[in-house]
């Protein structure tokens, strides 16, 4: 009798491990949809050369800020690798929504990284401290550009049409390296060549799924076309840009080109020419939709875009319940800033192209994280929307330092109400309000506690009760 039920539960916990097995078997033959963006360095050789003692330090801490910026912006992200001065991520396409969303993510610290180069606040930042900053910032030398593509990616799965695969290699216990092979990862790497300062390139397939939205059928620009070598069978491939004017200082993409940079770049020469050029099909130029459902008749493209639907749809159900809205919080984190002479309040206007409360009055706001202290994550975002140094008030009379709360609040999100802290901040430093701009707020202005008694302009909820609240802590901590 014993042996028998014995039998039974070996037998039970047999069963129970094969069915482990086979979903694990099951989970690495799955495919998912990925896509890739890489941010490239210009005129780095040349910078080196000039900058040979220094060079190090600025290249570093610009691959950082910009992993920072990736982790906020696309938190979902993850580093592949560095390529010299070029740095790649990748993330899953969960659902068709995500590519608009990236892309305009990427351009977006594309143009945000490139406008702190030229302007030289990059140069302010304190891990750069030791050098000399104003000769840093007369070089105006170097910047960035950019590439997006993405591809069906599998793992353990025997091929299919349009599949790419991903490998993993051991290289010791513990520790190893993955890789991408196939068409759709070999055109990334192809038109990448085809990017240049402060532009984002594309792929086809990236382009076409943005050009079936309005709004970012705008923002799609076919430069050229190229032979690209192993790609189409050495058919001619569209060279996309994607430029939208929000994240580029309303800027459309012919103003934003150099007096002189048709003379210097083959590529701007190109996307001229090819809009004038009387013996070229000038549709396939200007008339962005027509040239993609053009391409994608005469490729014989459909079924990709079918398959690149349908995987994306079986990662939705095999993720469905962790994306369920009552298991996802985002932690809002206000911080009014005050200025060292404790008498006056920093607030900042939303600019007019926000989806939400645009161009009210507001204080700023940071967006918590796993990977940093909310102290860390609060002072980090305040210097990259704001350009300024704050200190974070902490009570520090607990063992666990934290930020002092001063209220709590919540907001409307995308996924129902999110939840917000506001707290105090000291700033440390100069703050440039004439030469701000930034692309979340459109001005920054001084207030005092006479002013924000009148204060009559639009406003997030609560304003005034916020001001009043941070003048009577200050007058209350003897700051007056």
């Amino acid at each position: 009798m014993v042996d028998n039920q014995f039998t039974k539960t070996l037998q039970k916990y047999s069963e129970q491990i094969q069915n482990l097995n086979r979903e694990k078997e099951k989970s690495q033959k799955r495919r998912s949809v990925e896509m890739f963006f890489s941010f490239d360095i210009v005129n780095s050789s040349s910078y080196k050369t000039l900058n040979f003692t220094g060079w190090s330090q600025v290249i570093i801490t610009l691959f950082a800020r910009i992993q920072e910026r990736v982790a906020k912006k696309i938190p979902s992200a993850e580093m592949w690798k560095i390529l010299g001065d070029e740095v790649i991520f990748i993330v899953p396409v969960l659902e068709k929504q995500d590519i608009f969303i990236y892309i305009s993510n990427v351009f977006e610290i594309l143009n945000q990284t490139v406008f702190q180069l030229k302007t030289g606040t990059f140069f302010e930042d304190q891990e750069l401290q030791g050098l000399d900053q104003n000769f840093l910032k007369m070089q105006n030398i170097i910047s960035l550009k950019a590439a997006s593509w993405m591809a069906i990616i599998g793992e353990e799965i025997k091929p299919e049409k349009y599949d790419n695969l991903m490998k993993r290699f051991k290289l010791q216990e513990g520790y190893e390296i993955f890789e991408f092979l196939g068409n759709d990862i070999d055109t990334g790497f192809r038109i990448k060549a085809y990017t240049q300062d402060k532009r984002l390139v594309i792929s086809y397939e990236l382009a076409y799924i943005l050009s079936r939205n309005t709004d970012s059928l705008k923002n799609i620009y076919i430069v050229t076309y190229k032979r690209l070598k192993g790609i189409w069978q050495n058919h001619l491939y569209p060279i996309i840009w994607y430029h939208d004017e929000k994240f580029a200082e309303g800027i459309s993409l012919e103003d934003s080109f150099y007096y002189d940079e048709r003379e210097n770049s083959k590529l701007v020469d190109e996307y001229f020419k090819n809009r004038k050029d009387p013996m070229l099909q000038s549709k396939m130029y200007e008339d962005v939709d027509y040239a993609l459902n053009k391409i994608l008749t005469d490729r014989k493209l459909e079924d990709k875009f079918e398959k690149i639907d349908k995987v994306i749809e079986e990662s939705q159900n095999d993720i469905k319940h962790l994306l369920d809205p009552k298991f996802l919080l985002r932690l809002h984190c206000v911080a009014v800033c005050f200025d060292q002479s404790k008498k006056k309040i920093l607030i900042m206007k939303r600019s007019e192209h926000r989806k939400k409360l645009a161009g009210l009055w507001e204080f700023g706001c940071a967006k918590g994280s796993l990977e940093k202290s909310l102290v860390e994550q609060i002072e980090e975002d305040y210097w990259l929307d704001f350009g300024i140094r704050i200190k974070v008030i902490c009570n520090k009379s607990r063992n666990d330092v934290q930020p002092v709360p001063l209220a709590i609040y919540e907001v409307e999100g995308e996924q129902g109400k999110d939840k917000g802290i506001i707290t105090l901040a000291e700033i440390i430093g100069n703050v440039d309000i004439e030469g701000f701009q930034g692309d979340k707020h459109s001005q920054i202005r001084w207030i005092e506690e006479d002013e924000a008694k009148q204060f009559s302009e639009p406003t997030v909820d609560d304003f005034q009760n916020t001001l009043n609240m941070v003048f009577s802590w200050l007058k209350e901590n003897h700051i007056d």
